[in-house]
């Protein structure tokens, strides 16, 4: 769909973008993302959740609110779609809004089936929309500063990596959000107890909600292909999964590990450190502490320590939606990066219940 004209945009263009889900994430990123947009228009919002709908159209002034996307999407001429519901509900608003042919940005996990995500991308390319997943490290310059030495060969293929993600969200695992109104700025509306602890509507835990986040990073940064994934989960008193680590093989021959916990304190840090070896250097990426170096045979090179909001910049996303949508930018965070870490995160979970090696691609 093209951008119509209207107040506000760029050159006069504007570009029209619903909303859907307005639980914590929507009020705290992307609507107001959008409402600061001198390109965007935020047309409508819709959430099944009265009182979170009404909350959400009431402070960012949106016009019309509706309890039903299909309704939504019917009644509203759209350019782009913010989805940001339950992961379970991923697949199906996804299907509608690109159906609408609408570009989409999408929460992650893309999807939990892998089969769901292949259906997405054929549907995407099919209706000539882009499909944005909502990883926001995607963005990080010094992310996109190490996927260009990587791929320019500065530390020669690549033969080992190294993930560790450590975050704050047991109690969201617990169903009990409130510890984190400060940290996490319930600025609006906060996460609904069940978003996060109901394996019916999370298909998970850490997998789905953070492992997906370092995978992801991981198959973007390096472009490497995983064939194997060796699995532990660990739930402790939860229902669902609080601790991951994987053992990875990958095309061509390297490996490496990915290890996640979302147990972190929230008065101290989460982690996120990336570590790639090739056979002439190695780059190091830590994303929470905005430093990033690559090791190679003349010596080190160190980036520019990123300022703290750039670290993760949760903004640009939404923002690369307004731009597809005005037909001024690229996908710069594509969705067969989501179906690669939907086929990692769900090859992690059949490893640790079979207790077997499983090939992603085959799933």
């Amino acid at each position: 769909m093209t951008a119509r004209s209207g107040g506000g945009g760029t050159g006069g263009r504007v570009a029209r973008i619903a909303v859907i889900g307005c639980g914590w994430w929507s009020t705290y990123a992307h609507l107001p993302a959008l409402s600061e947009h001198p390109g965007a228009e935020i047309v409508a919002v819709a959430d099944s959740d009265p009182a979170r709908l009404e909350a959400a159209a009431k402070a960012f002034g949106v016009p019309a609110a509706f309890a039903d996307t299909a309704a939504l999407l019917d009644a509203v001429d759209v350019d782009g779609v913010v989805i940001a519901v339950p992961h379970a509900a991923h697949h199906p608003v996804a299907r509608l809004a690109l159906e609408h042919g609408a570009h989409v940005l999408l929460e992650k996990p893309m999807t939990i089936e892998p089969a769901h995500a292949r259906e997405l991308v054929a549907l995407a390319r099919d209706r000539g929309a882009e499909l944005i997943v909502d990883y926001p490290w995607h963005y990080n310059e010094h992310v996109l500063a190490l996927r260009d030495t990587i791929a320019q060969g500065t530390i020669g293929p690549v033969e080992h990596v190294s993930v560790l993600y450590a975050s704050t969200v047991r109690e969201l695992y617990r169903g009990d959000p409130e510890p984190y109104r400060e940290v996490f700025g319930y600025t609006v509306n906060a996460p609904d107890s069940r978003t996060y602890s109901d394996p019916a509507l999370s298909g998970g835990g850490q997998g789905q909600t953070q492992v997906t986040h370092a995978a992801a990073l991981l198959l973007w940064l390096t472009g490497l292909r995983p064939r194997g994934i060796a699995a532990f989960r660990a739930d402790f008193e939860l229902d669902v999964d609080l601790a991951d680590s994987i053992a990875i093989r990958f095309e061509g021959g390297a490996i490496g590990t990915l290890s996640s916990t979302g147990a972190v304190l929230p008065v101290h840090e989460e982690i996120m450190r990336l570590e790639v070896f090739g056979r002439h250097g190695h780059v190091l990426l830590d994303v929470n502490q905005g430093t990033a170096s690559v090791h190679h045979a003349g010596g080190l090179t160190e980036l520019p320590r990123l300022p703290a909001g750039e670290r993760n910049p949760e903004h640009a996303p939404v923002r690369n939606l307004v731009d597809v949508a005005l037909g001024r930018g690229g996908n710069g965070s594509p969705a067969d990066v989501g179906l690669g870490a939907v086929q990692f995160v769900a090859a992690m979970y059949r490893s640790a219940r079979d207790n077997t090696i499983v090939d992603p691609t085959r799933l």
